[in-house]
């Protein structure tokens, strides 16, 4: 039996407006779009699903075997439906730990991008955020990806005013 975990946003947090933050504007604004993108949101990669396939498992991007906190993060990451995006904080306070830590996590996701579609995961004040552990040419990929899937964003990279509140999730199942 699942139990249904819903993060409440709070005034400090999410569905309240902010002023756009200056340095993901300055990120954005220096950002190189690459020769050709990679807007693949189709691809599935077999993810371990049994306690003993994934102490086997070694990561192609890092080397080194997924961590238990990696996999409970990419186990709640793998909930946010297409179509919909949550941010690093919403994740962090489901799993009771920092947006920082759920970002390094992210940045090292080998199962992109499915079943894990960290593409969906952005800062909370609806910048687009990094993508692979990089902020500049890789954000391009991100962005495409999140577009094909319905999102829209301004030409600074934040997710649409009128989108912020209707496509965010927060419905993090244990």
């Amino acid at each position: 039996m699942k139990t249904t975990v819903v993060v409440a946003p709070t005034k400090s947090s999410h569905f309240v407006t902010k002023p756009c933050c200056n340095s993901h504007t300055r990120l954005f604004d220096s950002a190189m779009a690459p020769a050709t993108i990679d807007d693949d949101i189709d691809t599935v990669i077999e993810y371990p699903e049994t306690a003993q396939s994934r102490l086997e498992y070694i990561s192609p991007k890092t080397g080194r075997p997924v961590t238990k906190f990696q996999y409970r993060v990419y186990d709640a990451c793998r909930q946010i439906p297409k179509g919909s995006f949550t941010t690093y904080k919403a994740m962090a306070d489901f799993l009771a730990t920092g947006s920082r830590a759920v970002g390094n996590a992210l940045s090292k996701n080998p199962f992109c991008p499915l079943p894990i579609p960290c593409h969906r995961v952005i800062t909370s004040d609806y910048y687009i955020g990094g993508f692979s552990g990089d902020t500049t040419s890789l954000i391009f990929f991100k962005k495409a990806k999140l577009e094909k899937e319905g999102l829209r964003f301004d030409d600074k990279g934040f997710v649409a005013a009128s989108l912020q509140q209707r496509q965010f999730f927060n419905e993090f199942c244990e």
